[in-house]
């Protein structure tokens, strides 16, 4: 009696387990526009960004308007300053010297330093993105696309403080 209970249970679970849909990625927002979206990836200025330093995020607005965007990403979508000439804000400042500290560092095994030097790089964007909420209105320029592991959060393909 006890093993036919068991089984009709399992009968009535395992196709609920089964059918688990899969994660889907957002669509990028109605703000990215045909001429702003080249292979889905799509480019836009933020007028401002807060930052989430649990979760490594960033969300902002894009400068045309729309829903907030939250953007996530790896060290090498962050990419050095353009366009404010030899002296940039001094959040715009410290953010170029921040890529720069981890930029040559080793993260060869054979490197004594290597587990440091690989945190260092991990954890940048976090340093990053707190800078990016001090920078002046509309300076980060920003390219992302759908992130079908993170629903709710874009990957960032590129993040950049740039002179308007």
């Amino acid at each position: 009696m006890r093993k036919r209970a068991w089984a009709a249970i399992a009968g009535l679970t395992l196709p609920a387990v089964l059918n688990v849909a899969p994660a889907h990625a957002d669509p990028l927002p109605d703000f990215c526009a045909p001429s702003a979206v080249v292979d889905n990836v799509c480019t836009t200025r933020l007028t401002s960004v807060t930052a989430d330093v649990i979760n490594g995020t960033i969300t902002g607005n894009s400068v045309g308007g729309g829903a907030p965007v939250t953007l996530a990403g790896q060290l090498d979508a962050y990419q050095k300053s353009a366009g404010f000439g030899p002296t940039p804000p001094d959040p715009v400042q410290r953010w170029d010297a921040s890529i720069d500290s981890v930029s040559n560092l080793s993260v060869d095994p054979s490197d004594p330093g290597w587990y440091g030097n690989a945190k260092s790089r991990v954890f940048m964007p976090r340093t990053l993105n707190d800078l990016a909420t001090q920078f002046p209105p509309d300076t980060l320029l920003v390219g992302f696309t759908p992130d079908e592991a993170s629903p709710g959060t874009f990957r960032l393909v590129s993040i950049q403080p740039t002179a308007r």
